[in-house]
Protein backbone atom coordinates (compact mmCIF):
# COMPACT_ATOMS: atom_id res chain seq x y z
CA UNK A 1 0.00 0.00 0.00
CA UNK A 2 2.84 2.23 0.95
CA UNK A 3 4.59 1.80 -2.55
CA UNK A 4 1.73 2.36 -4.77
CA UNK A 5 0.40 5.45 -3.03
CA UNK A 6 4.42 6.61 -3.70
CA UNK A 7 3.86 5.46 -7.11
CA UNK A 8 0.34 7.19 -7.48
CA UNK A 9 1.23 10.37 -5.99
CA UNK A 10 4.46 11.00 -8.21
CA UNK A 11 1.65 10.46 -11.24
CA UNK A 12 -1.06 13.37 -10.38
CA UNK A 13 1.31 15.31 -8.17
CA UNK A 14 1.76 17.46 -11.82
CA UNK A 15 -1.73 18.75 -11.79
CA UNK A 16 -2.44 21.31 -9.35
CA UNK A 17 -6.15 21.43 -7.64
CA UNK A 18 -8.33 23.82 -5.51
CA UNK A 19 -9.96 22.72 -2.39
CA UNK A 20 -11.63 25.44 -1.13
CA UNK A 21 -9.78 28.42 -0.84
CA UNK A 22 -6.48 26.04 -0.71
CA UNK A 23 -4.01 25.13 -4.12
CA UNK A 24 -2.31 22.19 -4.02
CA UNK A 25 -0.96 19.40 -6.29
CA UNK A 26 -3.51 16.91 -6.74
CA UNK A 27 -0.88 14.43 -4.84
CA UNK A 28 -2.50 15.76 -1.55
CA UNK A 29 -5.57 13.51 -1.84
CA UNK A 30 -3.51 10.69 -1.36
CA UNK A 31 0.18 11.11 -0.09
CA UNK A 32 -0.97 12.36 3.33
CA UNK A 33 -1.31 8.09 3.64
CA UNK A 34 2.42 7.64 3.40
CA UNK A 35 3.00 9.82 6.60
CA UNK A 36 -0.11 7.45 8.35
CA UNK A 37 1.64 4.47 7.14
CA UNK A 38 4.95 5.40 8.48
CA UNK A 39 3.63 6.07 11.79
CA UNK A 40 1.54 3.15 11.74
CA UNK A 41 5.11 1.37 10.81
CA UNK A 42 7.35 3.02 13.60
CA UNK A 43 4.60 2.50 16.09
CA UNK A 44 4.62 -1.72 15.52
CA UNK A 45 7.87 -2.36 13.88
CA UNK A 46 10.51 -0.04 14.27
CA UNK A 47 12.53 2.56 13.15
CA UNK A 48 14.56 0.37 11.02
CA UNK A 49 11.19 -1.32 9.43
CA UNK A 50 9.82 2.46 8.43
CA UNK A 51 13.36 3.13 6.38
CA UNK A 52 13.24 0.12 4.63
CA UNK A 53 10.08 0.28 3.81
CA UNK A 54 10.62 4.56 2.56
CA UNK A 55 13.55 2.51 0.49
CA UNK A 56 11.07 0.07 -1.25
CA UNK A 57 9.24 2.35 -1.99
CA UNK A 58 11.91 4.86 -3.95
CA UNK A 59 13.20 2.10 -5.88
CA UNK A 60 9.74 1.28 -7.34
CA UNK A 61 9.75 5.33 -8.28
CA UNK A 62 12.85 4.92 -9.79
CA UNK A 63 11.99 1.87 -12.42
CA UNK A 64 8.38 3.37 -12.60
CA UNK A 65 10.06 7.08 -14.00
CA UNK A 66 12.67 4.82 -15.96
CA UNK A 67 10.12 2.81 -17.90
CA UNK A 68 7.99 6.35 -18.62
CA UNK A 69 11.02 7.79 -20.18
CA UNK A 70 11.66 4.45 -22.28
CA UNK A 71 7.94 4.73 -23.11
CA UNK A 72 8.70 8.13 -24.34
CA UNK A 73 11.67 7.39 -26.88
CA UNK A 74 10.08 4.13 -28.54
CA UNK A 75 8.64 5.07 -31.86
CA UNK A 76 4.98 5.67 -31.94
CA UNK A 77 2.36 4.04 -33.78
CA UNK A 78 1.27 5.14 -37.49
CA UNK A 79 -1.77 6.24 -35.76
CA UNK A 80 -0.10 8.12 -33.11
CA UNK A 81 0.68 11.84 -34.19
CA UNK A 82 2.57 14.41 -32.76
CA UNK A 83 -0.32 15.97 -30.87
CA UNK A 84 -0.65 12.62 -28.83
CA UNK A 85 2.70 12.61 -28.28
CA UNK A 86 3.18 15.27 -26.99
CA UNK A 87 0.18 15.23 -24.55
CA UNK A 88 1.88 11.38 -23.08
CA UNK A 89 5.17 13.81 -22.64
CA UNK A 90 3.45 16.54 -20.95
CA UNK A 91 2.13 14.27 -18.31
CA UNK A 92 4.97 11.36 -18.10
CA UNK A 93 8.28 13.72 -18.42
CA UNK A 94 7.33 15.59 -15.38
CA UNK A 95 7.83 12.77 -13.25
CA UNK A 96 11.97 12.64 -13.21
CA UNK A 97 11.88 16.32 -11.64
CA UNK A 98 9.14 15.16 -9.21
CA UNK A 99 10.70 11.80 -8.57
CA UNK A 100 14.16 13.82 -7.39
CA UNK A 101 11.59 16.43 -5.35
CA UNK A 102 9.64 13.59 -4.03
CA UNK A 103 13.02 11.60 -2.80
CA UNK A 104 14.50 15.06 -1.22
CA UNK A 105 11.44 15.88 0.01
CA UNK A 106 10.27 12.56 1.97
CA UNK A 107 13.44 11.79 2.92
CA UNK A 108 14.40 14.87 5.00
CA UNK A 109 10.48 15.46 5.98
CA UNK A 110 10.35 11.40 6.89
CA UNK A 111 13.48 11.57 8.68
CA UNK A 112 12.28 14.13 11.04
CA UNK A 113 8.91 12.28 11.31
CA UNK A 114 10.62 9.42 12.57
CA UNK A 115 13.25 10.78 14.97
CA UNK A 116 10.50 13.28 16.41
CA UNK A 117 8.42 10.10 16.83
CA UNK A 118 10.80 8.04 17.76
CA UNK A 119 11.95 10.70 20.96
CA UNK A 120 8.76 10.76 21.88
CA UNK A 121 7.65 7.08 22.04
CA UNK A 122 11.35 7.32 24.01
CA UNK A 123 9.46 9.77 26.59
CA UNK A 124 5.78 8.58 26.44
CA UNK A 125 6.15 4.43 26.09
CA UNK A 126 3.45 2.96 24.40
CA UNK A 127 1.43 5.69 25.78
CA UNK A 128 0.00 9.53 23.32
CA UNK A 129 0.17 7.63 20.21
CA UNK A 130 -2.82 9.69 18.77
CA UNK A 131 -0.28 13.42 20.12
CA UNK A 132 3.01 11.85 18.90
CA UNK A 133 1.91 10.98 15.36
CA UNK A 134 0.34 14.27 14.66
CA UNK A 135 2.84 16.54 16.27
CA UNK A 136 5.88 14.75 14.13
CA UNK A 137 3.73 14.82 11.15
CA UNK A 138 3.35 18.99 11.68
CA UNK A 139 7.05 18.61 11.76
CA UNK A 140 7.96 16.21 9.02
CA UNK A 141 5.14 17.91 6.33
CA UNK A 142 6.37 20.88 7.01
CA UNK A 143 9.95 19.89 5.74
CA UNK A 144 8.70 17.86 2.92
CA UNK A 145 6.34 20.66 1.46
CA UNK A 146 8.69 23.11 1.64
CA UNK A 147 11.38 20.87 -0.26
CA UNK A 148 8.92 19.49 -2.36
CA UNK A 149 6.83 22.20 -3.74
CA UNK A 150 10.58 24.27 -4.33
CA UNK A 151 12.04 21.37 -6.27
CA UNK A 152 9.24 20.04 -7.73
CA UNK A 153 7.85 23.50 -9.48
CA UNK A 154 10.40 26.45 -9.06
CA UNK A 155 10.94 28.05 -12.22
CA UNK A 156 7.39 27.04 -13.40
CA UNK A 157 4.28 28.85 -14.26
CA UNK A 158 2.32 26.91 -10.88
CA UNK A 159 5.11 27.72 -8.65
CA UNK A 160 3.86 30.30 -5.97
CA UNK A 161 5.06 29.82 -2.12
CA UNK A 162 0.81 29.88 -1.46
CA UNK A 163 0.92 26.76 -2.14
CA UNK A 164 3.04 25.31 1.16
CA UNK A 165 1.18 26.53 3.51
CA UNK A 166 -1.98 25.04 1.91
CA UNK A 167 0.00 21.56 1.18
CA UNK A 168 1.04 21.74 5.03
CA UNK A 169 -2.66 22.29 6.23
CA UNK A 170 -4.64 19.87 3.87
CA UNK A 171 -2.16 16.97 5.21
CA UNK A 172 -2.33 17.92 8.74
CA UNK A 173 -6.16 18.36 8.23
CA UNK A 174 -6.31 14.74 6.55
CA UNK A 175 -3.74 13.21 9.42
CA UNK A 176 -6.30 14.01 12.27
CA UNK A 177 -9.62 13.52 10.58
CA UNK A 178 -7.77 9.89 10.20
CA UNK A 179 -6.34 9.70 13.43
CA UNK A 180 -8.98 7.58 15.31
CA UNK A 181 -8.77 4.87 12.32
CA UNK A 182 -4.89 4.91 12.22
CA UNK A 183 -4.71 4.24 16.37
CA UNK A 184 -7.42 1.41 15.49
CA UNK A 185 -5.23 0.13 12.81
CA UNK A 186 -1.86 0.15 15.09
CA UNK A 187 -3.93 -1.84 17.41
CA UNK A 188 -5.15 -4.42 15.14
CA UNK A 189 -1.51 -4.94 14.00
CA UNK A 190 -0.52 -4.92 17.13
CA UNK A 191 -2.75 -7.53 18.29
CA UNK A 192 -2.51 -9.16 14.98
CA UNK A 193 1.55 -9.93 16.02
CA UNK A 194 0.95 -10.49 19.37
CA UNK A 195 -1.40 -13.45 18.61
CA UNK A 196 1.24 -14.74 15.64
CA UNK A 197 3.91 -14.43 18.53
CA UNK A 198 2.29 -16.49 21.07
CA UNK A 199 1.72 -18.69 18.46
CA UNK A 200 5.19 -19.61 17.45
CA UNK A 201 5.88 -19.40 21.10
CA UNK A 202 3.89 -22.38 21.28
CA UNK A 203 5.03 -24.69 18.32
CA UNK A 204 8.55 -24.49 19.90
CA UNK A 205 7.08 -25.18 23.09
CA UNK A 206 5.58 -28.67 21.08
CA UNK A 207 8.86 -28.97 19.78
CA UNK A 208 10.92 -28.76 23.01
CA UNK A 209 8.36 -31.10 24.79
CA UNK A 210 9.36 -33.45 21.85
CA UNK A 211 12.66 -33.55 21.16
CA UNK A 212 14.15 -32.97 24.76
Amino acid sequence: MFITVMLVSNIIALKMISIGPFIAPAAVIIFPFTYILSDVFNEVYGYRATRRTAWYAFGANLLMVALFKLAILIPGAPFWGPEAQKAFEDVLSGTWRIFIASLAAYMIGDLANDLIFRTMKGMHGEKKFGLRSVFSSMIGVAIDSVVFITVAFYGTPFFTFAIIPSQWSIKILYEIILLPFTILVVRKIKQMESNIANKKSEELGILDRLFI
